[in-house]
């Protein structure tokens, strides 16, 4: 009976860890967002843009990426961005309310490179990010100098060979291995390294 039971459990709770058809077995865990639909921006998200506020006008021709440090403060539009060295890594997302991706293909700069731009070239110290988003808990995340350092960790611009969508935080976001989807913030407007 007990282990009929676990099954029965897992079933019902382990399908949010992967994509496709097991994901709709998932009953009793949090699903977020509806179901993200096909194509490289489609998987799970927690929170749409229209949920937080985020507008067009916010992320799109006007918007540049602050990058402070010892160097000042530095602007740079996506453009800009984009033009500088990419990188791709394949990773996943997992949710702290309770759902998971598999990995998915992510393309932007290293944050030890922009970190090497705001002026820490050789050891780069943690960051704080801030994103467009006005309110919320998660508007807001401090990642670590080791974080910072690994090569996998991206400011993200483009996700599964295509711009991210704005529900995946575009213009810009943040990708870090093993890191709680909360510090993976996305519409991201400042990084600022040193200050946690």
């Amino acid at each position: 009976m007990v282990g009929a039971g676990s099954l029965v459990l897992l079933i019902t709770s382990a399908g949010r860890s992967f994509d496709g058809p097991l994901r709709r077995l998932a009953a009793l865990t949090p699903h977020g967002a509806a179901e993200p639909g096909s194509g490289p921006n489609g998987f799970q998200i927690n929170k749409t843009a229209a949920a937080v506020g985020i507008t067009p006008a916010e992320t799109g021709e006007g918007w540049w990426l602050t990058v402070s440090g010892p160097a000042g403060d530095l602007r740079f539009t996506r453009k800009q961005l984009l033009a500088m060295e990419q990188h791709s890594a394949a990773l996943p997302i997992a949710c702290v309310e309770g759902w998971s991706t598999s990995d998915q293909w992510w393309r932007g700069v290293r944050l030890k490179d922009l970190a090497a731009l705001a002026g820490y070239p050789h050891s780069p110290p943690g960051v704080l990010v801030e994103s467009v988003q006005r309110s919320g808990p998660f508007r807001r995340a401090a990642l670590r100098d080791n974080q910072v350092r690994d090569p996998l960790s991206l400011l993200a611009l483009q996700v599964n060979g295509e711009d991210l969508s704005p529900d995946h935080g575009y213009p810009a976001r943040i990708i870090v291995p093993a890191a709680p989807g909360v510090l993976n913030t996305k519409w991201v407007s400042r990084l600022t390294f040193g200050e946690l």
